[in-house]
């Protein structure tokens, strides 16, 4: 899966190309998925990935319902009736699953296959990725969304998927989490770089917008 950094990033370039979204809650949905909490081996969660990701088989056949999760909650007769708030926070956790959904097949299924390492392969890539999210921060410390993220207010008592407390409590973790630093940083990348990472978000945002405007 992506990184929130990731996640937020791909958010704010939408923004750009989609001027009417609120922001705040378009961020909360961005990261909205990723509120599980994680057990002792960090491989299992609660809620489950099936509820947070809509995720539907197992092991290497494991995917998204894409599907299922737009047909709940941004089918037009629906979101006519919902206000600005709540269609930014549901656009936003879809465009989550979205691209989770592209790192996963695009990315790192095909990433996985040739990597013959003996450690664990995706905590390896996990923490190359929040190493960049670390050096991106660096190199972008002015007027970064991570900085709107700090700041955001939002209430989402209409999501029912899971409880909101722990949309709220995930929001409170990302925000400490890339205050402290613990990364060595501007080092050499074995599995992936700044620039792949550029090359996802773009292709993401392209995705979602193609889904935001169906047939444009």
């Amino acid at each position: 899966m992506a990184t929130w950094l990731t996640h937020l990033r791909i958010a704010e370039k939408i923004k750009e190309k989609i001027k009417d979204i609120d922001l705040d809650y378009f961020m909360a949905g961005s990261i909205a998925p990723d509120s599980g909490k994680p057990d002792k081996t960090n491989k299992q969660y609660e809620p489950s990935e099936e509820i947070t990701h809509f995720c539907r088989g197992k092991d290497d056949d494991k995917y998204i319902d894409l599907k299922d999760f737009y047909n709940k909650h941004l089918r037009p007769e629906d979101l006519f009736i919902r206000s600005d708030k709540t269609r930014s926070f549901y656009w936003g956790y879809y465009f989550h699953l979205v691209g989770d959904s592209l790192w996963n097949e695009k990315y790192f299924k095909p990433m996985k296959k040739e990597y013959n390492g003996e450690c664990d392969f995706a905590y390896l890539i996990r923490e190359e990725m929040y190493a960049l999210d670390f050096e991106y921060l660096e190199k972008n410390p002015q007027n970064n969304i991570f900085s709107q993220f700090q700041t955001m207010e939002i209430r989402v008592e209409f999501f029912t998927e899971f409880s909101p407390e722990l949309i709220y409590e995930n929001i409170e973790k990302i925000k400490n989490y890339y205050d402290k630093e613990s990364f060595k940083l501007n080092r050499e990348y074995k599995l992936i770089n700044a620039e792949d990472i550029e090359k996802f978000i773009d292709i993401t945002v392209e995705k979602s917008i193609e889904a935001f405007y169906p047939g444009v």
